[in-house]
Parts: structure tokens; C-alpha cells; sequence
């Protein structure tokens, strides 16, 4: 067995020399506190043995000391972030009426911290529509203008908020500054704590999309006029710069805010959040701060560029100079900041590459499907290589769509269930705070996540055309490298946290679908169906070349 800990997630993989008489796995959570052992919980599945419980309750949980887990993967998402814990696991076999405990494998790991110092991480809950969030908040409806400390929305946004808040409050005074690009500009709280930080004394200046990218005469696209009527509403017009220049269609789409002090760049917070209640709340979201003096420099730089008046075709220009990439593969060791406007589309080619690049694994969100560099590579046979694609929703158009004629190449989409289907499952009340990305926002490329050298891609870029060569953009790169940022373990920190999050909103969807009696991707209805009742279960696992055989040994580490 392997653990593998993010902040508030733990991915459990496990593996079996035979599995024969095995009905499932048993899972035992014990937290270790600093005065000896604390609480032992069974965790607890959803699945039952259809001859000892035939008609579960919709949304009951279920020991998997009674009704094991027929799986080899399986994520513990009520860790808490700095946390020791013990997980036992054992193989169940015997009867499904009288299951027998044969044998246990512990393991003792250490949760992540949110953030260590160098690195911070926060991934917010995205999954409103979960039996979880109805279990906890059954009847809860968030008013248009919701209270945020309600235990509710504090639970959704999963420490968030108060990242952001925090960031904000660094800047205490004169020597500090905050200087922010943003898209979507409307989140009253996030606002404020930027306004608090300039009250304070603090060199705060805001680069906010302005255009409005419609035909003229349209007026359909508010994002530019809802940000203009947020700002001044708050009193914010004093801090922000309105990003006009042309191309019209241009969208200044980037989330970042950089940390200065005395004028020197110290941090940059980036990701894939906008500053909007959805944001937050709603949808998949991260946010990364990273304390490196160079990273901090490139998005400082950047940012110079988005407060100037320069036009799209300029902004080309000067971030081919500014910020040359090395199209290299793997890319180059450490940090590296990718801007664009771009001259052309080479570096979503390079993206392409690098994706394609890993040798056991790699992973990659979209929030608006898959360019066609990226499916043109997964139509390629790469097994036994794991390649998984999370989407916001199936594509609409059958060319659009992923290629999945490799065995190993798995998909998960949000918006996977037919029209109406939600409303057949009370637990699928959603925020209502998103409407074009309703389910997954994330800009995630991990390659080799669980190697010896990971790569993590992540920012605001959702690897398109448009985001390379029309749109302002920004992106991460993480390799080992040299620097305290780059360290070891500090990568392989980062990557932990991206994979177990990526692997709990990946296995939501799938699972979701199967609590309604419907088949993923397609919203057929299907029976919920009940655990096997012999170690059948196990073979289809087992069976040479196959792509759950591959994910075992992947995951397990064998």
C-alpha cells in the first residue's frame, strides 16, 4: 500500500500479490495527536453487499469493514492539512455476511500544510453537488448575496478566501505593494481586502480587463461592465488601471497579484481564480502563491507590460523579447513564467509536448475541452502510459471530442448527466454561482506526478489558440531545480497536492453519476449496482496490458 498526502486529501493506493478470496479492502483512519492516538474511524464507502443490504438509503455511507472498497485506489477526503494519521488496510474475505479481516498493512503520513513557506497551495471544494455538501447543509440555499462565514460557504471555499485575505494583509503598510492583473473582477471580499491594504498605506495597482469583446452594438460580453460597476461601487477607481488597447477580442484574462516590498518583488499569487463569488464558491478552482524572487520578478515585469497602453500586436512583440521559452523536452529545471500575448502558437505546441512527454503518467483539465494539439497526441497508442483528461463538460461536437481509442487514455467531464437529471437527486443542488463553467476551471498539466521528477504546469492559460496568441496570460512551470522553490521536496510537495486534488474531482464525477443510476459521459440510466459478492471483482485488475492493471502497479507504487 501507498499514501499519498495533500493538504486535505490522501490518495491510498494499494496492490495485492493475489486476489484470490479477496472481496474488497477494509480502510482504518487513527489521527495521531501529540499526546498519543486519537480517534479511529472506519472509512466509509457507499457501495453494500446486495445480500446483507439490498435497498441502501440514497446517500448512506457504508463501514468498509462490513462492505469493503472493490478498488485499488481510493482518496480519504476529510484529512485536515498538518495532520498525522495511521490508515490500516486490510483485505476482507470469508462471506459478505460474516467478512473476515485478513491480514492489515499500516502506514503512517503526514498531511501537507496549505503553506510551507515557499509554496502555498489551495484548491477550494468544487463540488457543491455532492452527497458531502447535502449531508452537512441539507436545505441550504445560498442567498444572491450570501452570508461567507455561513459554515456553508466557508466549507465550499475550503480555505480559499482566506488565502487571499491573507496575501492582502502582508501588505501592512508603505514599503509593501500588491500589484494585480485580473479578468473577472467582482468578488466584494476580495476587493476589499485589496482596498484595506491601500488604506493601509500600501502601493496597491490594478490591471482589470476593460474591453468589451462583443460586435459593436452587442453589448452581450459584462464581464469588463460588471467590474467597472463592482469598482466603483467600493470605491476602488483610484487603484485600477482599465485594460483597453486593443485587440478588442483580446481578453486580459489573467488571476495574479504579486507581493512587493520596498519596491523588490518577494511573491506572486496565481492560479486559475478569478476574483468572482463562482470563483470561490462555485466551480474547481486553484490558487499557488510562490515565494521566489524570480518567479515574482517575471510577473512583475509582465505586469508592467499589461499597465501600459501597448495593443495586443505590441504585447506580442514584447513578450517574444521579454520572455523568451525554451521549447525544450522535459522543460528546463526550476521555475519558469510563461506570458503571452505570443507571436504564434509555438508554446501551446511545446504545452502539447510536454504533456505528451510523461513515461507512467500524465493529467490535464480543461475548462473548455481540449485544443486539438492535445487530442491529436492522445489519439496516439501510448499504453501502458495512464492518461487522464478531467473536463468541464462533453464537448458538444463529435470532432471536439476526446480520442479514447487507447485503453489508457481515461476521461471525466462535469457536466455529464442529461438535462433534468439533476433535479432526480436532491444532493445535486448546485451553488448557482457559475453559469459558463459550472463544474471545473483548473488549468492543470502534471506530468509524471508520482516519478522521480514531476512536472507541474498551472495558471491562468487554458492552452488555446486564443490564450497563446490573442489573449493575456499567465503560466507556471515547475521542475526540480536548485533554488529552495525548486527543491526536491519542495516539487514533489507541489505535485502531491495537485494529484490528490486532481484525483478527487477526476473520481466525483464517474461516482456521482453512478449514486443516480446513470452512466458517465452519457446520462443513460443504468442500475446502481451492488458490491460482487466474491473475489470476481478483482480479475478484470489483473488482466495483462490492461489499463487497470497498469494503474494498479502505478499507483501502488509496484
Amino acid at each position: 500500500m501507498r499514501a499519498i498526502a495533500g493538504t486535505h486529501t490522501v490518495l491510498l493506493a494499494m496492490d495485492l500479490h493475489d486476489p484470490t478470496g479477496c472481496l474488497g479492502f477494509a480502510i482504518k483512519r487513527t489521527e495521531i495527536l501529540p499526546q498519543g492516538q486519537g480517534e479511529s474511524v472506519w472509512l466509509k464507502g457507499m457501495k453494500t453487499f446486495g445480500s446483507v443490504e439490498s435497498t441502501p438509503p440514497p446517500g448512506s455511507q457504508w463501514p468498509t469493514n462490513a462492505h469493503p472498497i472493490q478498488g485499488f485506489q481510493w482518496g480519504d477526503y476529510g484529512a485536515v492539512p498538518g495532520r498525522t494519521y495511521v490508515y490500516a488496510v486490510s483485505p476482507v474475505t470469508g462471506t459478505p455476511a460474516v467478512p473476515t479481516l485478513a491480514g492489515t498493512v499500516e502506514v503512517k503520513v503526514t498531511t501537507e500544510v496549505e503553506d510551507d513557506g515557499v509554496h502555498g497551495v489551495w484548491f477550494n471544494r468544487g463540488v457543491a453537488g455532492s452527497q458531502a455538501f447535502a449531508r452537512r447543509f441539507a436545505g441550504w440555499v445560498p442567498t444572491k448575496v450570501p452570508d461567507e462565514d455561513h459554515p456553508a460557504m466557508r466549507w465550499l471555499s475550503r480555505g480559499l478566501r482566506e488565502a487571499f485575505e491573507a496575501f492582502c494583509a502582508q501588505a501592512t503598510g508603505p514599503e509593501w505593494g500588491l500589484l494585480g492583473a485580473f479578468y473577472e473582477f467582482t468578488w466584494s471580499t476580495g476587493l476589499l481586502a485589496l482596498k484595506a491594504a491601500a488604506d493601509r498605506g500600501a502601493d496597491v495597482r490594478l490591471v482589470i480587463h476593460g474591453r468589451d469583446s462583443d460586435a459593436a452594438g452587442k453589448d452581450e460580453d459584462t464581464t469588463a461592465a460588471s467590474a467597472r460597476a463592482q469598482v466603483s461601487a467600493l470605491g476602488l477607481d483610484p487603484l485600477v488601471t482599465w485594460r483597453v488597447a486593443p485587440n478588442k477580442g483580446a481578453l486580459q484574462h489573467n488571476k495574479f497579484l504579486v507581493l512587493t516590498k520596498k519596491g523588490r518583488p518577494v511573491a506572486v499569487w496565481t492560479g486559475s481564480t478569478n476574483l468572482t463569488l463562482g470563483a470561490v464558491y462555485g466551480h474547481s478552482n486553484v490558487a499557488h502563491v510562490v515565494r521566489d524572487r524570480a518567479a515574482a520578478v517575471a510577473f512583475t515585469a509582465y505586469w508592467e507590460r499589461l499597465a501600459s497602453p501597448a495593443t495586443t500586436a505590441a504585447l506580442r512583440v514584447s513578450d517574444e523579447s521579454a520572455n523568451p521559452v525554451s521549447t525544450t523536452v522535459p522543460p528546463g529545471a526550476g521555475i519558469s513564467v510563461i506570458t503571452s500575448p505570443r507571436a504564434s502558437r509555438a508554446v501551446l505546441d511545446w504545452y502539447a509536448d510536454v504533456f505528451d512527454s510523461g513515461v507512467s503518467s500524465t493529467h490535464i483539465t480543461g475548462a473548455f475541452g481540449l485544443n486539438t494539439v492535445f487530442r491529436d497526441r492522445l489519439a496516439v497508442n501510448r499504453a501502458p502510459v495512464t492518461r487522464t483528461v478531467l473536463l468541464d463538460k462533453t464537448p458538444a461536437r463529435a470532432q471536439d471530442r476526446i480520442p479514447l481509442a487507447d485503453s489508457h487514455v481515461r476521461l471525466s467531464t462535469g457536466a455529464h448527466l442529461r438535462e433534468g437529471a439533476l433535479s432526480q437527486w436532491a444532493a445535486e443542488r448546485l451553488t448557482g454561482f457559475n453559469g459558463h463553467v459550472r463544474y471545473v476551471h483548473t488549468k492543470i498539466i502534471l506530468v509524471d506526478p508520482l516519478g522521480d521528477d514531476p512536472v507541474v504546469v498551472t495558471g491562468s492559460a487554458n492552452y488555446s489558440d486564443a490564450s497563446t496568441t490573442s489573449n493575456e496570460e499567465s503560466t507556471l512551470v515547475i521542475r526540480r531545480g536548485t533554488t529552495r522553490a525548486t527543491s526536491r521536496r519542495a516539487v514533489e510537495r507541489v505535485a502531491d497536492i495537485y494529484l490528490t486534488e486532481y484525483h478527487r474531482i477526476f473520481m466525483h464525477f464517474p461516482f456521482r453519476a453512478w449514486a443516480q443510476s446513470r452512466e458517465v459521459n452519457t446520462g443513460a440510466p443504468q442500475p446502481v449496482s451492488h458490491l460482487e459478492e466474491t473475489d470476481h471483482w478483482s480479475q478484470r485488475y489483473f488482466v495483462p496490458g490492461s489499463w487497470r492493471e497498469s494503474q494498479r502497479r502505478l499507483f501502488a507504487g509496484t
